[in-house]
């Protein structure tokens, strides 16, 4: 039996090529008209990556927010560097923010220039399916997008109310504990150490405080005279790290304070886009219902000029036949 199969293989080579020509316009046709459905850029992945970045921030600040509120975890220089970073990462997410709703106002102006503007004519605007059904497609689409960008500043600031919130109760606590006498605790010692070395009346003049002032130091040792001094040293370093405290923590407010009116001033424009959005839903509702009578009245007219030339038709055959039968 002679051996058919590179036969077979040339007779299969010949119905793919004939089915992939006949096919192929029908798969270039449909890849014609899913392109013209998509949009080419890369809004969409950014705004996932960013999304990725802020929820990656939120369960950070979950998982540190007990830590963050005790006094015993982690030590004011970790905190500040915390609240540092974080205020940095949340003005980096509001720029990214602000940078993709310029990019998507600009695109959807084009976008209504080029495929939402006035139609040429009423009776043009009848014969435009496509061009409605890819208008209708952008409308939506823009809608969608505008939805992404609210949900992301949605979210942004939830965290940031969070971190702010954070933030405030530390600063409050930390004015409690400068409301504390803490000069009472460090100065005990040293009263018992004077104290111990005279015992005198109250002192009820000027003078008299001077000489008893000079008499005790000079019943002080120089060990006691020492220990005196480094105790008001450490006194003055004590203050002076709580004022540089006081100090970062009123900066920590002051920035907080300028992104608490940034945030308050981007969802005023949020607001007033989302009013927009409702004003232009009702402009469209109103232009259906207007191109809906048009086409309804157009409707009418071409079944009047149907009529009309049916019984113009009838009346001229009727006449013709006449004249037939009179020949």
């Amino acid at each position: 039996m002679p051996n058919v199969t590179p036969l077979f293989k040339n007779y299969v080579a010949v119905f793919l090529e004939d089915s992939n020509l006949v096919a192929s316009p029908e798969i270039r046709q449909s890849s014609e008209a899913q392109e013209k459905y998509q949009v080419q850029d890369t809004f969409v992945k950014e705004c996932v990556e960013l999304l990725k970045h802020v929820l990656e921030l939120q369960k950070v600040v979950g998982s540190i927010k007990t830590q963050y509120e005790s006094e015993l975890d982690l030590t004011d220089r970790e905190k500040d560097d915390f609240d540092t970073e974080v205020r940095l990462l949340i003005q980096q997410y509001f720029e990214k923010l602000r940078f993709l709703e310029h990019y998507e106002k600009k695109r959807q102006d084009m976008v209504e220039k080029k495929y939402m503007g006035d139609s040429v004519g009423e009776l043009v605007s009848l014969f435009r399916s496509k061009d409605e059904s890819l208008a209708l497609f952008h409308a939506t689409n823009n809608k969608h997008r505008n939805g992404i960008l609210q949900s992301l500043s949605m979210i942004i600031s939830s965290i940031f109310s969070q971190i702010s919130h954070m933030q405030q109760q530390r600063l409050s606590r930390q004015r409690e504990l400068e409301s504390i006498d803490f000069n009472a605790q460090l100065y005990t010692s040293t009263h018992n150490m004077i104290a111990s070395v005279s015992q005198h009346p109250a002192i009820e003049t000027t003078d008299e405080e001077v000489r008893e002032y000079e008499e005790t130091v000079a019943k002080l040792s120089q060990e006691q005279l020492q220990i005196l001094e480094t105790e008001h040293d450490d006194l003055l370093n004590i203050k002076t790290q709580e004022l540089q405290k006081v100090e970062n923590l009123r900066k920590t407010m002051v920035q907080i304070t300028s992104m608490q009116n940034e945030i308050a001033s981007h969802l005023q424009s949020q607001t007033q886009s989302i009013y927009s959005l409702l004003d232009n839903h009702d402009d469209i509702e109103l232009e259906i219902q207007q191109g809906n009578r048009q086409l309804k009245r157009a409707q009418r007219h071409g079944g009047k000029s149907a009529k009309l030339i049916v019984y113009l038709s009838v009346f001229f055959g009727i006449l013709i036949l006449c004249l037939d039968i009179i020949n």
